[in-house]
C-alpha cells in the first residue's frame, strides 16, 4: 500500500467514530449502535499489526541480502587473494597467455550475463509481471475510490467484507513489496557482477603490466649476463689460445730435440778392417787398409791413406782391435787424440809362437776425434784376416 493511500485511509478513520455495519440496527438504541461499529482503535491496531508483519518482511529481506552480501564479499576476497598471489610470482609467457585466456573467458561471460539481463528486461514474464503490479496498484486505488465513494453515500460494507479486503489489500502489498525487493535484488546483484568484472579486468591488466615490466627487467637482465659471459668466454679463450701457442712452441721445440736425438741416434756408424799385407813393423800406425765393412764415413780415402778414425758424428763408440804377431813382447797401444787410452801385449815367450792380442773398449767421441793403434817397438805383424780393426757407434 502506498504512502498516499495509508494517509487517505488515516484522514476517512480521523473523521469517523467507526465503521456501521447493519444499517437496520439504527433504531434498537445505545446498545445496538455499539455493536454495528468497528472502533477506529481496533483498525489501527489491525493497521500496526500490518506494519509489523512489513517490517518482519524487510528484517528477513535485508538479513538475506545481508547474508548473501558477506558470502560474495567472501569470494571476492578468495579471488582478489589469488589474484595478489598471482601477482607477486614470478610468471612467465605461458602463465600470461592463460591470463590472457581468463580475461577473454572472463568478458565474453559478462558480454552473455549483459546479454541475458537485458533479455530478462524485456522479457514478456517479467513485463507481465510489472504489468501485474500496475494492475494491482490500480485496483487499490479503486478500492481507495470505492471507499471514499461509500463514506460519502454512508453506505459501509459488511465487516467481513473489509477483513476480506484487508486481506487482499495486506496480499497485495506483500507482493508489491517482494517484487520490488526481488527486483531491487536483480539489479544489485548484476550491478556487483558488473563491477566484480571491472575490478577483475582492473587486476589483470595491472598484473599484465607488472608482468610485463618484470619480462622485460629479466631480459634485460639476462642480455647483461650473456654480455659479461661472452666477455669472459672471449677472455679466457684468448688466455687458452695464447697458452696453446706457448705449448705448441714448446712442444715444437721439444719435438725437434727429441727429433734431432731420434736422427743422431739413427745415424749409424760403423767399420771394420783388416792389413792388407804383413811384415815387420817398427815404432808405427797400425793401418787397416783393408776395409771389408763400412757405414756412415764419408772420407775413406783418408783413413785408409793415414790409418787413423776421424770421427763425423758424435756419440758413444765401440773399439775393439785384434793383432797376430810371433814376435816375443810384441804390443801396441790405441791412441785417442794423440793421447793412449791403451795397451795391449800379444805375447811373451822364448821362441816364434803365434799369439793374438786383443782389446776392446768406449769412448765418448766428437766430431774431428781420430783413434787409431800404434806399434811400439819393432815386431811381425800378421795381415789379412789375422788382424782386425773395428770401430762401431753405439749411441
Amino acid at each position: 500500500m502506498s504512502s498516499m493511500q495509508l494517509f487517505t485511509f488515516s484522514l476517512f478513520f480521523l473523521h469517523a467514530n467507526g465503521f456501521l455495519l447493519d444499517k437496520s440496527g439504527s433504531t434498537s438504541g445505545q446498545s445496538g449502535i455499539s455493536n454495528q461499529y468497528v472502533t477506529s482503535s481496533v483498525f489501527f491496531a489491525e493497521s500496526k499489526a500490518r506494519h509489523q508483519g512489513d517490517e518482519q518482511l524487510r528484517l528477513y529481506v535485508d538479513q538475506s541480502l545481508s547474508i548473501l552480501t558477506s558470502q560474495l564479499e567472501k569470494k571476492f576476497d578468495i579471488v582478489e587473494q589469488k589474484l595478489i598471489k598471482c601477482e607477486n610470482q614470478s610468471v612467465h609467457n605461458q602463465s600470461y597467455e592463460s591470463l590472457e585466456q581468463q580475461f577473454v573467458d572472463l568478458e565474453r561471460k559478462y558480454v552473455d550475463l549483459e546479454r541475458k539481463y537485458n533479455q530478462l528486461s524485456v522479457n514478456n514474464d517479467f513485463n507481465l509481471i510489472k504489468n501485474q503490479l500496475v494492475s494491482v496498484q490500480n485496483k487499490t486505488s479503486e478500492i481507495s475510490n470505492d471507499v471514499l465513494i461509500l463514506k460519502q453515500l454512508g453506505n459501509i460494507k459488511p465487516l467481513q467484507e473489509i477483513q476480506n479486503l484487508q486481506q487482499a489489500v495486506q496480499t497485495v502489498s506483500a507482493q508489491t513489496h517482494v517484487l520490488s525487493v526481488n527486483e531491487r535484488a536483480r539489479s544489485q546483484d548484476f550491478l556487483a557482477l558488473y563491477n566484480m568484472t571491472i575490478d577483475s579486468k582492473r587486476l589483470v591488466s595491472e598484473l599484465y603490466a607488472n608482468a610485463s615490466n618484470q619480462v622485460k627487467d629479466l631480459e634485460t637482465n639476462t642480455r647483461k649476463q650473456l654480455l659479461r659471459l661472452e666477455q669472459n668466454l672471449n677472455s679466457t679463450t684468448t688466455g687458452i689460445i695464447n697458452q696453446r701457442e706457448v705449448k705448441e712452441t714448446y712442444d715444437n721445440a721439444t719435438m725437434s730435440e727429441i727429433q734431432k736425438q731420434i736422427n743422431k741416434n739413427a745415424e749409424r756408424v760403423a767399420i771394420t778392417a783388416h792389413p792388407s799385407s804383413q811384415g815387420t813393423i817398427s815404432n808405427t800406425i797400425i793401418k787397416f787398409d783393408n776395409v771389408k765393412f763400412s757405414v756412415g764415413i764419408t772420407n775413406m780415402s783418408a783413413y785408409k791413406t793415414t790409418g787413423k778414425f776421424t770421427c763425423e758424428q758424435e756419440g758413444l763408440y765401440l773399439i775393439s782391435a785384434s793383432v797376430l804377431s810371433n814376435t816375443n813382447s810384441a804390443h801396441y797401444y790405441v791412441i785417442l787424440n794423440g793421447k793412449s787410452v791403451s795397451l795391449t801385449y800379444i805375447g811373451s815367450h822364448s821362441s816364434t809362437y803365434d799369439h793374438t792380442g786383443a782389446v776392446t773398449i768406449t769412448q765418448n767421441l766428437h766430431p774431428n776425434d781420430q783413434v787409431w793403434l800404434y806399434a811400439d817397438g819393432s815386431w811381425f805383424l800378421f795381415g789379412n784376416l789375422h788382424s782386425q780393426f773395428t770401430i762401431i757407434k753405439i749411441k
